[in-house]
């Protein structure tokens, strides 16, 4: 894998209605939850986007290029859409703000199974998938605007009309650990997961 041939994509465009703040500026563990996902990205590419439709003058103190919505009020599925039009790589590495416990090492392990395919996206659990921090080509693009032309917002279906490659990940795999796909979308889920929650 080479860093420079990846762009890293990161999901913060949300309406943030069950945190009551902007969630990816939020406050986790002393540092914004948005901030989890740059490392753990940085680590893995070299260019990042960040999709954000509220607060873009915090967001883009980040020094990351910011990316709204062009069809608003979708849900996820707006926020990758404009970030892929926007990548000028072949493979791109999306995870959403929310998502702290996410490693580096997930993305590399999707990727070497990605070819011939279009998607590659982690299950786990009893089989339950992640479509917000997976491994999308940039040639979905297409099958993407007709989901939206046809008011289809929803991920998991998009996910079922493309070339996708499901991968387990469980404690198998050295990286694993239970918390790894634990979101942030409540104050109580912060803290939870604080030290001292």
């Amino acid at each position: 894998m080479v860093k420079e041939e990846i762009t890293g994509i990161i999901l913060s465009g949300g309406k943030s209605s069950r945190l009551g703040v902007e969630k990816g500026l939020a406050d986790f563990n002393g540092k914004p939850l948005i901030q989890y996902a740059i490392d753990t990205l940085q680590a893995v590419c070299d260019k990042i986007i960040i999709s954000a439709n509220n607060q873009l003058d915090d967001y883009a103190a980040f020094g990351y290029e910011i990316v709204e919505d062009q069809v608003k009020d979708i849900g996820p599925m707006g926020g990758l859409m404009a970030c892929l039009e926007r990548s000028d790589t072949r493979y791109n590495f999306v995870i959403s703000c929310d998502t702290p416990f996410v490693l580096s090492d997930l993305f590399p392990f999707l990727l070497e199974s990605i070819e011939n395919f279009q998607v590659a996206v982690p299950v786990h659990h009893d089989n339950y998938i992640e479509p917000l921090c997976a491994v999308y080509a940039t040639n979905v693009i297409w099958q993407l605007q007709h989901c939206i032309v046809s008011g289809n917002y929803k991920l998991t279906d998009f996910i079922a009309e493309v070339k996708t490659k499901k991968l387990t990940v469980n404690d198998q795999l050295s990286f694993y650990h239970d918390e790894m796909f634990v979101n942030m979308n409540t104050r109580k889920d912060i803290q939870k997961n604080s030290p001292d929650g």
